[in-house]
Parts: structure tokens; C-alpha cells; sequence
């Protein structure tokens, strides 16, 4: 594909966004559960990557100052909030149960993963990603338990809007921290407010529910038990980085490099 062609779609795409976003009135809000410390998925997932398959990005990072700020409020709000919490979540519920909650919410997100391999042209990828959900929310009791993949090989495609601009050309421009919502880039920021717009539960949260602080509970719930399934994760890394924000911040851009890439 020429940059030509990229470009085009690129542009065809933001202009439906652009038509579509104003049309949906949904309060801001992130479509993945957001991880102030970028552990919120096992580091399984990625283990069998090759550590030098993508060549790694210089990504500006202007604003280190008030990134390691938030990376030390969210360092601290980890280890004095959200473990604690998930500590005793995780002593009560059993892994099995939590992994089943974890699965649901990532069963939802089909429409964001389905959507962004469509925009991509990656229409095989999408056609998976139907079938693993209809597989999931049938023989997998509403997504608790992931059939598609145990019983019929059919792994996720994981694709979000962040990367549709990154396969487009865009990128990351800068690198960001978020209070609460952890790593990210200016690349990604967009992406991610985009992806919430695909999000169904925006709309169940925020528009089914009345009351406000219900909404916020169930994403605050869904935090804390990703968290309980991937404790001690971010300690082992801490304990093996010599500046933890510079191995976090390096990580992460060159994770986000090999999902565009793939």
C-alpha cells in the first residue's frame, strides 16, 4: 500500500469519526480498564515475543518532568490503594472467578478489536473476531470462558484505534502518563477516547444506569480485579529497573511498536 493510499484511508476514517463522535453524547471515559501501573493484562501474553523483532522508537518524551510526577502519584496510590484491595479481593475470590469477570469485560470489547481491524483492512482478523464472539457468548456462557480459543484455536486479534493510526503512519508523536490511567502517547490518548466511543459499556454504564457512582464502581471494580490477577507482576519489574519510570516508559513504546507493526 502506498503512502498515497494509506493516507486516503486514513483521512476517510477520521472524517467518519469526526461525523460520528459528535453524534454520540457519551460522558468521557476510557474503553479498556484503565492500569496506573500498564499491568493490567498478563505478561504471559507477551513472553514469547522476541525482544529485538521491532527496532525501537525515539519517542520525545517533552514532558518528564510532570510525567514522573504522575508515575510517582500512581506508584503510590498502587501500592497504598489499588493492591491492598486487590489483595483481599483476591484472597476471597477465586482466581478462577476473577479470570471468568476478566474474560466478560474483554468478550464486550468485541466491537472495539472488530471495528479497528475493519478500518485496518485486516478483514480476515475481523472475521475471527465475529466468530470467537459468537463462539464466547454462546458455548462460553456470555464470555466467561474463552471456547474459541481452547477448544477452536482462535486467538483474539487485538486491535485498537491507537494502532489504526499508527498502521496509517501516525506517531506517537509524544509520551504521556496519566494519573490513574498509566502509560500512553499523544497517539494513543486519541486513540483510546476514540475506542470508547465503540465501547458498549459506555452507553450500559452511562446511559442505563441512573446513578453515577454505580457506573464508576463497576470500572473501579474491574480495576482492581485485573490487578488481583497480575499482583506481583509490577514489583518484580520495579525490583529489576534501575529507574522504573524510564524501563516503564521504554516498554511501553516498544510494546505499542510491535502491536502497530504486526
Amino acid at each position: 500500500m502506498n503512502c498515497k493510499t494509506r493516507s486516503f484511508r486514513l483521512a476517510a476514517i477520521l472524517l467518519i469519526v469526526a461525523l460520528i463522535v459528535p453524534l454520540v453524547a457519551a460522558p468521557p471515559a476510557f474503553s479498556k480498564v484503565p492500569s496506573m501501573t500498564g499491568f493490567t493484562q498478563s505478561l504471559d501474553e507477551s513472553a514469547d515475543r522476541e525482544p529485538f523483532e521491532v527496532e525501537p522508537q525515539k519517542v520525545p518524551d517533552p514532558l518528564e518532568k510532570l510525567n514522573r510526577g504522575f508515575y510517582h502519584f500512581n506508584d503510590k496510590l498502587y501500592f497504598w490503594f489499588l493492591k491492598p484491595i486487590a489483595t483481599v479481593w483476591g484472597a476471597f475470590v477465586p482466581l478462577g472467578f476473577r479470570v471468568c469477570i476478566r474474560n466478560v469485560y474483554h468478550n464486550v470489547l468485541f466491537p472495539v478489536r472488530f471495528m479497528n481491524n475493519l478500518f485496518q483492512g485486516k478483514f480476515r482478523a475481523a472475521g475471527t473476531e465475529i466468530s470467537r464472539f459468537a463462539i464466547n457468548t454462546t458455548l462460553g456462557v456470555g464470555g466467561m470462558f474463552d471456547f474459541a480459543h481452547t477448544q477452536y484455536g482462535l486467538d483474539p486479534r487485538e486491535e485498537d484505534f491507537g494502532q489504526t493510526l499508527g498502521h496509517y503512519g501516525m506517531q506517537p508523536v509524544a509520551y504521556l502518563n496519566w494519573p490513574i490511567l498509566g502509560p500512553s502517547s499523544v497517539r494513543d490518548t486519541i486513540g483510546s477516547a476514540v475506542d470508547t466511543f465503540l465501547n458498549p459499556l459506555t452507553y450500559i454504564l452511562f446511559f442505563g444506569v441512573d446513578d453515577v457512582g454505580v457506573s464508576m464502581g463497576v470500572r473501579g471494580g474491574l480495576m482492581v480485579n485485573n490487578t488481583s490477577i497480575t499482583l506481583g507482576e509490577y514489583e518484580d519489574f520495579k525490583k529489576r529497573a534501575l529507574d522504573p519510570y524510564v524501563s516503564l516508559r521504554d516498554a511501553y513504546l516498544q510494546n505499542r511498536a510491535r502491536d502497530v507493526a504486526r
